[in-house]
């Protein structure tokens, strides 16, 4: 009889062990965010970017189509790629994504989410060791995220999030340095860094 009870007792609980497995396994499917494209930046916006202190140099023989080298020409001042302005709706959350590399002397990349200044959001990545080396939001963007992920070669996809509090917001990147701070990553660098980009893979994208 206590042998009875004790597999029912079994039963019972690798039955309730199940099922919350399950329900962990639902969960995790539940809180996968869903994004919608908002604008991808292609060879025919390439005269909309503003190069502040930067130059863009055509790659050939790469795995990528539109892809540049995209380095500083000045280490006395900040240096930095910026887009034109994308409307979006305020308080909304926005991810922007772009495929990149180190380049010739330099493997770290800064990206930014900008609305009116200093409402934005930063991230460093490292493009030698594939990872985040930091991000951090100024102001009023909230709910920072920044992600890297492996493609193919020595390329990798930044993506970088927030809640952003603008109704128009720019994109902003550039080679930088481990000395500089994630929110100041345009500023001064002890050499011309570059680094290698796809601009036809810049997106912006709108959480459902």
């Amino acid at each position: 009889m206590n042998r009875i009870i004790l597999l029912l007792i079994l039963v019972v609980t690798f039955s309730c062990k199940d099922e919350k497995k399950k329900e962990t396994e639902v969960a995790t499917k539940v809180v996968e965010k869903q994004y919608k494209t908002v604008k991808i930046f292609t060879s025919d916006d390439l005269g909309s970017w503003n190069k502040n202190r930067v130059n863009l140099e055509p790659l050939t023989d790469v795995e990528f189509r539109d892809a540049y080298r995209l380095f500083r020409n000045s280490v006395t001042e900040s240096a930095y790629l910026t887009s034109g302005l994308v409307p979006v709706i305020y308080a909304s959350e926005y991810r922007v994504s772009v495929v990149v590399k180190k380049g010739t002397n330099n493997n770290f990349f800064g990206l930014r989410l900008s609305g009116a200044y200093p409402d934005r959001v930063d991230a460093i990545f490292d493009l030698e060791k594939g990872t985040v080396v930091d991000y951090k939001t100024a102001q009023d963007f909230e709910n920072p995220m920044a992600t890297i992920e492996k493609l193919t070669g020595d390329w990798y996809k930044c993506t970088l999030s927030a809640e952003v509090a603008a109704d128009n917001v720019r994109i902003i990147m550039g080679a930088t340095s481990t000395e500089r701070n994630v929110l100041s990553w345009e500023g001064t660098t002890e050499s011309e860094v570059d680094v290698h980009i796809v601009l036809s893979s810049v997106t912006i994208e709108e959480l459902l």
